[in-house]
């Protein structure tokens, strides 16, 4: 390779890797807890938890709809018209779903706004709850995760960073590939300060490089889907929509039609053919659309034995008055375009079909790679600022160089002591202000982020921002499994292996001098 096309890949890498650290950062932190999304709901909630706790498990009854309806009619909830999603993976005896706004542009109170309830699968109660956005600290990591704070132009710029972040991997291989075999077994941590984040950032960066490269690409896939879409459209002859429901499923009309009366038709028989269309198929989600009209359909959706066949969902929809099926996903035969789709969505949330302590070993280590790679993050800042704290360059462009690497690694770092914090505030939650948790939740957490974030970037010391950001973050942490009770759910051993890992890398930090002179 000519000097010039090293040069050019040398900054590609560089420029690329600098812009989007802040924003990469952000995502592979918060996607390491969103892994572990549903652990962090039932820890979240202490009725959920002992919901699912061993021996209690959730009712083997199915769900009966047509039961559920007239209760949701006695209670004075006006359905015309309205779609309603129910979630039957959820734990425990309380059944949550969602009733969303009416269609009807006649619509009048309560229709007029979406409602999330909870179904109580015994006495089939149903009670309203505050819906918010974010309500849960699982909520809020996963929308971070993609940035949905941001609306639309958040998912958008989340695709970008992860476009970017490919483009940072593959500069970063060409330009290490000569040495990259060599540098993966060179550590020397009593050697110059850039010279010990090198051979950190390499040899991390080289383990991570499979994990990395999958996200780089399923990401892009996920953020920048507009692109996707307009491209994969070409396969079918320019026609989007028939694209979207190749690889999304079938887009039902919103065409409502006069009101039927709910007592004529029997939902319940739709589950139970669903349940008998294909072996061993498991009901996992129903959603029913244009409820009470003419145009009234029921979707269902489940899921056979993974073992049998991994891309293993299924879908069916009917149509409620004449009962005919309007569109159908085999479980067990999927189109080309259905792998595809399929694919990206099980190995970007770590689902091989595994079950038990094998899937949470998967999450694990995705969740292992996941912070590495922060630190492979880090370390590339650390080694660009120490690459231009040089004498040749100039004074000012130094200053900038540094003021830029302190607020990089102020937002950075001050994540892990946030979100413990913010972890303790869910728990420790007064139980008269559970209807106001989403906004406590957000505040701490985002509250908190920028005040540390603020702190730190005008303490201007990268060494003191690091070593508190772990010392803070490792305290903290190791408060959650004792604010649980020493329950020692898998959230808690995963706080308690992160709280240990930092506050033992602060140890390592603050007797490496000490080390470093005994050896000489």
């Amino acid at each position: 390779m000519s000097k010039r096309t090293y040069n050019i890949f040398f900054h590609l890498h560089t420029v690329s890797g600098i812009v989007i650290t802040v924003g990469l950062y952000v995502i592979f932190f918060a996607g390491a807890f969103t892994l572990f999304f549903a652990e962090i709901e039932a820890w979240e909630r202490s009725r959920e938890r002992r919901d699912s706790a061993p021996g209690i498990a959730r009712s083997p009854d199915p769900i009966d709809l047509d039961r559920l309806m007239r209760e949701l009619g006695r209670q004075g909830y006006e359905l015309y018209g309205r779609d309603l999603y129910i979630d039957l993976r959820a734990p425990g005896a309380r059944q949550p779903f969602f009733l969303a706004a009416s269609k009807d542009s006649l619509a009048t109170g309560q229709a007029k706004e979406g409602a999330t309830l909870h179904l109580d699968r015994e006495t089939y109660a149903v009670t309203a709850v505050a819906r918010q956005s974010s309500a849960t600290l699982g909520g809020l990591l996963y929308e971070l995760h993609f940035f949905y704070q941001l609306g639309e132009f958040g998912y958008y710029l989340s695709g970008v960073v992860s476009l970017l972040f490919l483009f940072a991997m593959v500069s970063g291989i060409i330009i290490h590939w000569k040495k990259i075999v060599s540098n993966f077994y060179l550590f020397r941590p009593y050697g110059k300060l850039k010279t010990a984040w090198t051979d950190a950032h390499t040899a991390l960066g080289v383990i991570g490089i499979p994990f990395q490269f999958m996200y780089a690409v399923t990401g892009a896939w996920f953020g920048l889907g507009i692109l996707v879409a307009t491209s994969g459209a070409i396969l079918y002859g320019c026609d989007r929509e028939t694209y979207e429901e190749a690889m999304h499923g079938h887009r039902h009309d919103d065409i409502l039609g006069p009101r039927i009366d709910l007592d004529d038709v029997r939902l319940g028989s739709y589950l139970d053919s669903a349940s008998w269309k294909w072996e061993g198929f498991e009901l996992t989600f129903i959603a029913l659309n244009n409820v009470a009209s003419q145009g009234m359909t029921i979707n269902i959706y489940g899921e056979v034995d993974p073992k049998v066949s991994l891309f293993n969902y299924g879908e069916l929809e009917f149509d409620v008055v004449s009962g005919r099926i309007n569109h159908m996903h085999d479980p067990y035969h999927k189109r080309y375009e259905e792998v595809v789709s399929a694919f990206v969505h099980r190995i970007h949330f770590g689902y091989f079909g595994l079950e038990g302590w094998r899937h949470t070993v998967v999450k694990v280590l995705y969740f292992l790679l996941a912070i590495i790679t922060c630190f492979v993050i880090i370390t590339g800042v650390l080694i660009w600022l120490e690459a231009r704290h040089k004498n040749n360059v100039p004074e000012k462009e130094r200053k900038f160089n540094q003021g830029v690497g302190y607020v990089y690694l102020a937002i950075c770092l001050s994540l892990l002591p946030v979100t413990a914090l913010a972890f303790l505030a869910s728990k420790l939650m007064p139980e008269h202000l559970a209807a106001y948790g989403g906004t406590i939740i957000n505040s701490v957490f985002f509250g908190g982020w920028l005040l540390a974030s603020v702190f730190f970037a005008l303490k201007r010391n990268n060494s003191f921002t690091n070593t508190y950001t772990l010392l803070t973050g490792g305290i903290l942490g190791l408060c959650i499994p004792l604010a649980n009770g020493l329950v020692f759910h898998i959230i808690d051993i995963l706080w308690l292996a992160l709280s240990v890992s930092a506050l033992t890398a602060v140890w390592l930090m603050e007797s490496a001098p000490t080390r470093a002179r005994k050896r000489k």
